[in-house]
């Protein structure tokens, strides 16, 4: 089974074997026991853990299952999101009901799932696929105060041990910026850029976007260079500002409409004539979408009826799921108030 370890400590695995349900139960209890989580938690993200891998493989015999650890506030959580191609779930409230299990697992079912996890979400589409997100939170209790939440998938081209690409998030009283950067290529030197850019934006007091960028500039000029875009969502003023350079795409969304947000051509490290920044308004329905050049920019949501209700991650899951080239490495971010 293939698995690739990643920033913001996301790891990866391909499932599409029966033994790969054991494998991932074994990373699962390892990771949460290794983040402070107790063998009680433990036990119950294994259980979870066990039943989601077991549906990919009974019913959609391929899928892929990412595993992130998301510390807030001094609390450890573990996000669990499962994606397939499979024949969906024709009836999800019953699917959902403890106890219900088709993929002849040992555990009860997607309901025991939810009702394990300390948060949990479902979206599936007959024909389509299922996308799952299960969150565990040491206590059991998740974090309040997340008045944005946000989802991404960052995941390297097949074959290759480190993502070129990242994101990264940063917060504050009245809301937060995020970013999406893609080093030139793919592999070690990409990575290396990559994670260059993450450091500065993480470290900088600035809240222009357009600022940020030009620091970014400066400190990869020993890189190989990479592309990235800033966005800040500032929920009191209810406005976003965007700035951009190279091939990262964004959309700000809602359910019926998007609009494109322009990055200005050129390379991080190397080449910037010009960075530009752009204020649009944000409410309460808003959705951004940032990504790499690994996913289409011609991405349509329009069959995933209801999408743009659900959490970010889910709606990260589906973009990468049936939009991503898989000719490199991908990142996929989603916003949303919470």
């Amino acid at each position: 089974m293939e698995v690739t370890q990643q920033a913001f400590s996301q790891s990866v695995f391909h499932l599409d074997h029966p033994t790969h349900a054991a494998e991932v139960r074994r990373f699962a209890v390892r990771r949460a026991e290794e983040i402070g989580m107790t063998k009680t938690e433990s036990g119950a993200i294994a259980i979870a853990v066990t039943e989601i891998a077991g549906n990919i493989i009974k019913h959609a015999e391929f899928g892929k299952m990412l595993f992130e650890h998301i510390p807030y506030e001094g609390k450890n959580g573990m996000r669990v999101l499962a994606l397939d191609r499979g024949p969906g779930i024709a009836n999800v409230p019953a699917a959902l009901q403890d106890g219900f299990s088709t993929a002849g697992t040992n555990g009860n079912g997607l309901g025991a799932v939810r009702r394990l996890a300390s948060y949990f979400d479902l979206y599936s589409v007959a024909g389509r696929g299922t996308c799952v997100l299960a969150e565990f939170w040491s206590g059991n209790s998740r974090p309040d105060g997340q008045s944005l939440e946000v989802g991404a998938i960052s995941i390297p081209l097949r074959g290759e041990q480190v993502c070129g690409d990242g994101w990264a998030i940063r917060r504050n009283g009245s809301g937060a910026w995020f970013m999406v950067v893609d080093g030139l290529g793919h592999g070690s030197f990409a990575a290396d850029a990559a994670r260059e850019a993450e450091r500065v934006f993480s470290e900088s007091g600035s809240e222009s976007p357009a600022i940020i960028l030009n620091d970014i500039h400066d400190a990869l000029k020993k890189t190989r260079g990479a592309a990235a875009a800033i966005a800040y969502v500032n929920q009191e003023k209810q406005t976003l500002c965007f700035a951009g350079l190279g091939n990262i795409s964004a959309t700000l969304a809602t359910a019926q409409s998007s609009r494109g947000i322009a990055s200005h051509n050129g390379t991080l490290g190397h080449q910037m004539h010009r960075v530009q920044e752009f204020t649009l308004p944000w409410n309460q329905d808003s959705v951004l979408i940032m990504h790499s050049d690994g996913l289409s920019s011609r991405w349509d949501l329009s069959e995933s009826r209801g999408i743009w209700s659900r959490h970010p991650s889910l709606i990260a899951s589906v973009l990468y799921r049936d939009f991503a080239k898989e000719r490199d490495d991908v990142t996929v971010l989603a916003a949303r108030n919470s």
